[in-house]
């Protein structure tokens, strides 16, 4: 009977999570769980670094011709290296790699199961409450929405092992066992993802602490807490650390990325639902429009908050009745799952910004903290530990219900409060069990489209040194980028993986800023120099991807250069020399502009076509105080808050007109043009008092010229008779950092604007057109 028991819960976990991904299970290898963004570019970082890279650290898939260092890419690290060591022994287990995957991730599912078992079975958690109440929880784990994007996150097992972990050594006479797999299981999660391993030790940074304050007189047991602090937590992080910078050949990433206040958690992402039926149920209710952060995701179910709002009530009821006590006579807990709650509610406050929301002057103390700028994440942790207390509490109040002869209510809680978890998780598997089966693998040859293998077998990718993508793509550094499309990404992957050739773009985080503004300036106009040319050694040709997505003027001028390949009706191949990628046509600018420039028509001091047409220029010349980009005088700033460059009244603009405004921003402070900062055209109704905004985004600049960016941006009016700002809007943590921006040009979006800034003997030695500087050779 024993062992009948002890294969009940294993049988039922195997069978819900075959229920939902059965298909998935039987043939893992025949999927991608997600084919864009995040989901697309882990699944590809871990299968090209796995079979391509001839480096255990260094990943070349991307970032050409510098490549990343492969903890900065979101490959699995620790199992992309275990397969490809294997791989030398069996090279066919390749091939498998993304079954592999894909089978781990759904397999984590089946752990948390058995391991939150194990957790309430060691807080002496009635055996059937345990086997239905760790399948209940585990069916609302927050992590489930990972297996579409963030692969590496997905793992919901992680918090549970955590846990069990420090149970197990609370309870062990000889805990030093039990430490080594704590500093183990900290380390390994590290090697997964880095928010996985900062989960775990800031998790247990925060046991220890409140562990040594209840132990504060024991000596003893503080020297224990003391040495177990070090060996788990200080130990992986300084090992992690010493290995990225022991592996790290890449110089120059930002300790400032944005976002760290976007991503934060509220009440509401623990305490309302995000899927039905409750969600459907609030959204009928009026005046209520449920609007979570995402990232934050950690609804605790109605069987969790119904307890908490028992134990608020009979709280309340007892200081009321008792008013000379005070007091609440709380049920037994655990010591120690009261001391792993108070820790999960520690994060929980880290996780809704606290106290840094308050107090922001303390990421400058704490840079570390900026890197981990999806706080929400970190909700996970009180996700799991108020669901186990929860279940405790109704195994406890059941309890005294049968000792009360009161069984029918111990047997309706004990059955209503799994299912009613259950209710609520079984949509999220339901969704999940779709969306996981819609792709098929592309990295896989057999289950390739024909016009992949076609494009495969139309050209010899030795011939070439990487590919560049048309339209291009670079994120990483957040201070020069090139925002990334579905279906040029889709392609450049797929083909990159196959022709093991690595892409110049990326898709990746923390890249180096000087690298990126390096390859970034790859599609900067062909009359300003790149630098990026010294650092490409080989001068093999370039593979051209292109997509039939929307291209740059820029990109276009590329593509005029190329050799077509071939071609399908989703992609083209194309072949660019090296000699063509870098030809600078400053000359052929200018020598253009020297037979044009009879037939042009002086205005407001610069060469036009017509002078009818609208025209505006402000070169600051007035302060001469920061950095310029012509003459010696610029803009100076700062970058938070509202900088108006330049403001019209009514009627300066033309409904039926399309604009192009157009400046240069010095790109070389630190954090200078990233972090949300916005250029925009603002119209304001005084009549409404509405705003109508016209955007980019400054490290989208593709005109690199030395430390400075061109920011452009075509803009029309919504009604002529309101005003017009051109201005920039920046966060307000940015409040140190200068902003000094030059030459604002504001023309309509069909014309040409000239001007001579230097002639020498009758020939025109820089020339400015539409706002550029062209300096002949």
């Amino acid at each position: 009977m024993k062992k009948v028991k002890s294969l009940i819960l294993p049988v039922l976990a195997i069978g819900f999570v075959f229920i939902f991904y059965g298909r998935v299970l039987i043939h893992p290898n025949s999927y991608l769980f997600a084919i864009s963004g995040d989901g697309l570019k882990n699944y590809y970082t871990y299968i090209f670094h796995i079979k391509n890279d001839t480096s255990f650290v260094n990943f070349n898939g991307m970032n050409y011709p510098y490549g990343e260092n492969f903890m900065y890419t979101d490959c699995h690290p620790v199992l992309s290296v275990l397969i490809k060591v294997l791989s030398k022994i069996s090279p066919g287990i390749v091939d498998y790699s993304i079954g592999i995957l894909n089978f781990l991730m759904l397999f984590s599912i089946f752990l948390t199961i058995l391991l939150i078992y194990k957790i309430l079975n060691l807080l002496n958690i009635k055996y059937w409450l345990s086997v239905f109440a760790a399948i209940a929880i585990t069916s609302m784990a927050p992590q489930l929405f990972r297996l579409t994007g963030h692969l590496a996150l997905s793992y919901s097992c992680f918090i549970p092992l955590t846990i069990y972990l420090l149970l197990r050594h609370s309870k062990a006479d000889k805990k030093y066992l039990w430490t080594i797999l704590l500093m183990i299981n900290n380390l390994f999660w590290f090697f997964i993802h880095g928010y996985l391993g900062m989960m775990t030790v800031l998790f247990q940074l925060s046991y220890w602490a409140i562990s040594m304050i209840a132990h504060r007189k024991d000596q003893v047991s503080k020297m224990h807490y003391y040495i177990h602090l070090f060996l788990t937590v200080i130990m992986p992080l300084v090992l992690f650390r010493l290995f990225l910078i022991t592996t790290d050949i890449h110089t120059g990433r930002t300790d400032n990325p944005s976002g760290f206040f976007l991503y934060n958690a509220e009440p509401d992402d623990i305490f309302v639902a995000h899927h039905p039926p409750v969600s459907l149920l609030l959204n009928k209710i009026p005046g209520i429009k449920i609007n979570l952060q995402w990232e934050a995701w950690s609804y605790v179910g109605l069987t969790t908050i119904l307890v908490l709002l028992t134990l608020l009530i009979v709280w309340i009821f007892t200081m009321i009745k008792k008013n000379q006590n005070f007091g609440f006579k709380i049920p037994p807990v655990d010591k120690e799952l009261t001391a792993l709650i108070l820790a999960s509610i520690i994060l929980l406050f880290f996780a809704m910004g606290i106290p840094f929301r308050q107090l922001p002057f303390l990421l400058d103390w704490f840079p570390l903290i900026k890197q981990f700028r999806a706080t929400g994440r970190f909700t996970w942790l009180f996700f799991f530990l108020i669901t186990i207390f929860s279940i405790y509490m109704i195994d406890f109040s059941t309890r005294k219900y049968i000792k009360t002869n009161k069984k029918w209510a111990a047997l309706i809680i004990l059955i209503l409060a799994p299912i009613m978890y259950l209710i609520e998780g079984i949509p999220y598997h339901l969704e999940l069990g779709k969306a996981i089966k819609k792709e098929i693998n592309y990295f896989g040859y057999s289950q390739l489209p024909e016009i992949y293998k076609n494009a495969l077998h139309a050209i010899d990718p030795a011939k070439y040194q990487a590919i560049i993508s048309l339209p291009f793509f670079h994120q990483g550094s957040e201070s020069f980028s090139r925002p990334c499309q579905n279906d040029i990404c889709k392609y450049s992957m797929v083909l990159a993986y196959r022709y093991n050739l690595p892409l110049v773009g990326a898709n990746l985080a923390r890249t180096s800023v000087e690298e990126s503004k390096k390859i970034v300036q790859i599609v900067s106009p062909a009359f300003y120099p790149k630098l990026i040319s010294n650092d490409i050694k080989s001068d093999k040709p370039f593979l051209i991807i292109k997509s039939n997505e929307m291209l740059t003027a820029n990109e276009e001028n590329i593509l005029r250069n190329c050799r077509l390949l071939y071609r399908n009706d989703e992609f083209s191949l194309y072949e660019l020399s090296k000699k063509m990628l870098f030809a600078n046509t400053a000359n052929t600018e200018i020598e253009a502009f020297n037979v044009l420039k009879k037939s042009l028509i002086t205005k407001d001091g610069f060469s036009v076509t017509d002078t009818s047409e609208f025209l505006y220029y402000q070169d600051f010349e007035n302060n001469k105080n920061a950095p310029a980009f012509r003459g010696k005088g610029a803009y100076s700033g700062i970058k938070s808050g509202k900088n108006t460059f330049a403001g019209f009244p009514p009627n300066t603009f033309k409904s039926n007109k399309e604009y192009v405004v157009s400046m240069w921003m010095y790109n070389n402070h630190k954090d200078a043009l990233n972090n949300w900062f916005r250029f925009i055209v603002e119209e304001h109704d005084a009549n409404n008092d509405s705003y109508f905004t016209t955007v980019c985004f400054p490290e989208q600049s593709e005109t690199i010229y030395g430390n400075w960016s061109m920011v452009e941006l075509s803009f029309r009016v919504n009604n002529p008779a309101n005003t017009i700002c051109i201005a920039s809007i920046g966060k307000d943590e940015d409040s140190k950092i200068p902003l000094d921006a030059d030459c604002l040009l504001i023309r309509e979006s069909n014309s040409t604007v000239y001007c001579i800034e230097t002639e020498k003997s009758g020939a025109t030695t820089t020339l400015f057109k539409n706002n550029q500087t062209i300096q002949a050779w």
